[in-house]
């Protein structure tokens, strides 16, 4: 929690300050997170003084000397130590200025062990091992204090073995819960599988541990810092692969081992397998199930205003979304790198492919409302070119200083917004103006419920995908609100549009169509909320779950006119 938490302060600081940004230290034991760190301008405190710039105090925490050296140069003082940590550091305080001795259960020379020994005002001695008691100074009194990665079964040992030797001692638990749930985990995980994979940097300390543990419980280990480490390995003669990975190994690092690893057990898989396999993959990553999906949501919209279904009003939302949904994604391929190895490769192979395939759609869907007639053109090629000044800089160079935002897409929210609003008016607005436009209580219900649908899966996969878009520095609704706060929120629309639909339908305002479309994004929720329950892995499958909702509308709305 506290590696994430002083990951997540460096990227906001990253994508806000304008001065310079250092890092006290190395923030992560992991070289891919600190070069990626780097590359956005965040440079590690070295031995050199430093003034006018704003240092960020990792999650391991510092002495309260180097605190006011860091003030005094004239820094901004940006504080992401570990909340565990701080608590450690604050004991420490409290009973050293009883009088007490201060003994830290931990690695001698660690950065969080160096900062916490600062508290001790030069009363502090760390305990490594068996060796280090033995060595141990003749005292009355003292203060036990663990350093938060420890290792919880080391810990008890040692503490059960001082206090043997001190008469008097105050023992304080400050190892973090989720470094013991890890740990735990890694044991558990380890019985269960023919070999283990565990991610982080060599020098890290707790994804040590967790390698030690898997390699106690008799079962191949391998610790890796990167995917290519994998190659070398031979894992393909394993038949069930587990991966665990340390706190400060960054969530797009563990993604391309896991996707390294299916790659590489995918080559004992038989040819029609890997050809099956590739064709769904193929589909999911093209955005062709999307376009399904808002194909079904058309003739959902139409079946719920009483309109017939034909060949081009479905269409036309087919290629459209097919081909909005292709630029998007291939204008995401930075973010993608962190957040989706997976589709990240595939764009790098089909991407070229994919830009032709959406500019033919773009002109055929363009060609087919012109045949519904000028005004359904008009109204798609409006939307088309609302697409291309989301992006474009709408605001002068003269007045970068004053104002924020200088795309539409720089504003938060704007995404998901513009993306509900594009296909509510290629799925609601333009078959109703083929039609003849009617504004009708019909018309208005489905306008809204086809927007905050899609609203609700657009924000889902935002959830998901947080650490990419804080790497790339896109204020999304859960950066800037916050992911908890954007799931109540999404549970408090899926409420709203459900009760809404429910009343309606039972006092004769819509068909009774609008019981059963209370299904989908009730159930897209759900799947959000079994995602951060089960520590889902975010990938192209989670997505393909949330966009079959809009295919099971339209199953839904088959059913129902057949009924």
């Amino acid at each position: 929690m506290g590696v994430r938490r002083a990951m997540n302060i460096v990227l906001d600081a990253a994508n806000k300050e304008s001065g310079k940004l250092y890092t006290h230290g190395p923030l992560v034991h992991n070289p891919q997170a600190v070069e990626m760190l780097k590359q956005k301008g965040v440079d590690i405190l070295g031995d050199k003084p430093v003034s006018n710039a704003t240092v960020i105090v990792r999650a391991h925490g510092i002495t309260p000397e180097e605190r006011e050296k860091i003030k005094e140069a004239d820094n901004v003082l940006c504080d992401a130590t570990c909340p565990h940590v701080a608590r450690a550091q604050a004991m420490i305080r409290k009973e050293t200025r009883k009088g007490l001795n201060t003994i830290i259960i931990g690695d001698r020379g660690h950065a969080e062990v160096n900062g916490l020994l600062g508290f001790a005002e030069g009363k502090g001695i760390v305990v490594q091992n068996l060796e280090d008691i033995n060595k141990l100074p003749e005292m009355e009194r003292a203060c036990i204090i663990a350093q938060t990665t420890q290792e919880r079964k080391t810990f008890r040992k040692l503490v059960e073995m001082l206090q043997q030797r001190i008469p008097e001692t105050i023992v304080y638990d400050t190892i973090c819960d989720s470094t013991s749930m890890r740990q735990k985990e890694v044991a558990e995980l380890a019985g269960k599988v023919d070999a283990m994979v565990i991610v982080g940097g060599l020098n890290s300390a707790n994804t040590r541990r967790l390698y030690d543990i898997s390699l106690s419980a008799d079962v191949p280990s391998f610790h890796i810092e990167e995917e290519k480490d994998l190659d070398r390995l031979g894992l393909e003669r394993y038949e069930t692969i587990g991966v665990m990975a340390g706190a400060s190994t960054p969530n797009w690092v563990i993604d391309k081992v896991i996707y390294r690893i299916k790659y590489l057990r995918k080559k004992k898989r038989g040819k029609a397998y890997r050809f099956f396999e590739s064709t769904g993959t193929f589909i999911l990553e093209s955005s062709l199930y999307l376009s399904l999906g808002a194909v079904a949501m058309c003739y959902t919209s139409l079946a719920f205003q009483g309109i017939r279904s034909t060949a081009t009003l479905l269409l036309i939302a087919f290629f459209y979304v097919f081909a909005a949904h292709v630029f998007n994604r291939y204008n995401e391929r930075l973010k993608d790198e962190f957040t989706d190895s997976e589709r990240t490769r595939f764009f790098r192979e089909y991407g070229n492919i994919l830009m032709v395939t959406a500019i033919t759609a773009s002109f055929s869907s363009l060609y087919l409302s012109y045949l519904l007639g000028v005004i359904p053109f008009l109204f798609l090629l409006f939307s088309y070119l609302m697409g291309i000044l989301y992006r474009i800089r709408i605001v002068p160079e003269k007045f970068q200083s004053v104002i924020k935002y200088k795309r539409l897409k720089d504003f938060p929210g704007s995404k998901d917004i513009f993306i509900a609003l594009a296909w509510t008016w290629v799925i609601v607005l333009i078959p109703s103006l083929s039609q003849g436009f009617f504004l009708s209580y019909k018309l208005i219900t489905i306008l809204g419920y086809i927007f905050l649908t899609v609203f609700i899966r657009s924000v889902i996969v935002d959830i998901v995908s947080i650490e990419g878009d804080r790497i790339v520095g896109r204020e999304t609704i859960p950066i800037v609100i916050g992911p908890q706060r954007t799931q109540a929120m999404l549970f408090v629309i899926t409420a709203i549009v459900g009760s809404f639909m429910f009343f309606s339908t039972a006092f004769g305002l819509e068909p009774s169509l609008g019981y059963y479309l209370i299904i989908p994004p009730g159930l897209m929720v759900i799947y959000l909320y079994l995602f951060q329950k089960l520590r889902m892995q975010s990938s192209v499958l989670f997505e393909a779950m949330l966009d079959s909702n809009f295919i099971l509308a339209g199953f839904i709305t088959y059913i129902w006119q057949h009924m």
